[in-house]
């Protein structure tokens, strides 16, 4: 069983870890401290199956709302315990790793301490195959001339990506996941099914870094 498969299994009762701001796109890698005793038995119990869960982003004006079950946007990342490191007081370091979108359909009832929905994924936007492949070209090649300008540790992550032969809506999450920093601009991301879309936003974000890439000034780059 793939990673796809093994989230998509547990679309149907999928325990969500809502966070204001936290989206998590295909290909990202999250780390994330856990300490409120809900999520602790939810990544105990995520560890003792499939280790699938998803987060939420909760919206500013949710935040202020103040309450005990805050809404979510529907549209959340859906993803892989890739990493636990327990802590000794019951605490834990997680680090989660994306794998695909999905659309919370409905928060279901629980006994347990944490929240779990049912959700279905989402299905990317045919596209013409060979427009498809021309961007994710020009994408890897602006990609690949910004960590030639500004080399270093994230740079080499993304040069080895934008040189491998991934699918083209794959190159757009895992690049995006890498140079979008804001919570609006990643939860945009993670709602735009149009795969040559997802293509556009992210080659333009490289681009406008590329062009704001001097020596000597600090970017995501350094």
């Amino acid at each position: 069983m793939d990673d796809v498969q093994r989230v998509q299994r547990q679309l149907s009762q999928l325990p969500i870890f809502p966070l204001p701001g936290a989206v998590l796109l295909p290909y990202a890698l999250i780390p994330l401290h856990v300490f409120e005793p809900r999520y602790r038995k939810m990544i105990r119990d995520c560890q003792a199956g499939a280790g699938v869960l998803a987060l939420a982003n909760i919206p500013q004006e949710a935040v202020r709302e103040r309450i005990d079950r805050p809404r979510v946007l529907p549209i959340v990342g859906a993803g892989l315990l890739a990493r636990v490191d327990p802590l000794p007081d019951g605490r834990s370091n997680i680090v989660l790793r994306g794998v695909l979108r999905a659309r919370i359909v409905e928060e279901l009832p629980s006994r347990e301490p944490y929240r779990l929905v049912r959700a279905e994924p989402i299905e990317e936007v045919a596209a013409d195959s060979r427009r498809l492949d021309q961007a994710a070209q020009e994408l890897r090649q602006l990609v690949l001339a910004l960590c030639t300008r500004r080399p270093g540790t994230a740079s080499v992550a993304l040069a080895q990506m934008a040189g491998t032969s991934a699918r083209p809506g794959d190159l757009a999450d895992a690049v995006g996941a890498m140079v979008f920093e804001s919570p609006h601009e990643r939860q945009q991301l993670l709602e735009t099914v149009s795969t040559e879309e997802r293509l556009r936003r992210v080659a333009q974000e490289v681009a406008s870094q590329l062009l704001r890439a001097q020596p000597g000034q600090g970017t995501l780059f350094n």
